[in-house]
């Protein structure tokens, strides 16, 4: 009995380690093909990116007086808009000033517009104060102030 004890503790103690080495083995290669294959892919997309770079690069080199241009031209937009604005609030100052000396009321725009043709007055208005203002606006094409400011630059 003892002697098959022996028996049985040496048959569980055997190793096969080539078969675990190869297993092993095959884990291995499996791998490095997996890491071969993803340094190509990488390698490919690092190509393909610097190719990409200096055509992107060549085109910027090429459109950059185009794009030079195009900067001008909002700039210039920009100015035109903020003279536009300017322009606009000078008018609305003037007219809220004309409002309150002819005593127009804002509280309903339609009633006030139309109360001339409601009840009018006999009494004809021998002078009429003139709004005269120090700043003559001079009236020129948006188009014209645009090519001149690009021309310029």
């Amino acid at each position: 009995m003892l002697a098959e004890t022996i028996v049985d503790y040496s048959d569980y103690l055997k190793l096969d380690l080539s078969s675990e080495m190869k297993r092993t083995q095959d884990i291995i290669d499996n791998m490095l093909t997996r890491l071969e294959e993803l340094a190509s892919v990488l390698q490919m997309i690092k190509v393909k990116n610097s190719d990409c770079n200096s055509l992107v690069t060549e085109d910027i080199g090429k459109h950059r007086s185009e794009m030079t241009v195009l900067f001008k031209k909002i700039n210039t937009l920009n100015l035109v808009i903020a003279k536009i604005s300017s322009n606009i609030d000078s008018i609305e100052k003037q007219v809220e000033k004309a409002e309150s000396h002819f005593g127009v009321s804002n509280d309903n725009r339609i009633k006030n517009l139309l109360m001339p043709f409601w009840k009018r007055n006999k009494e004809i208005v021998d002078s009429v104060p003139s709004t005269t203002t120090d700043q003559h606006f001079k009236l020129c094409s948006v188009l014209e102030h645009f090519e001149d400011k690009t021309s310029q630059q």
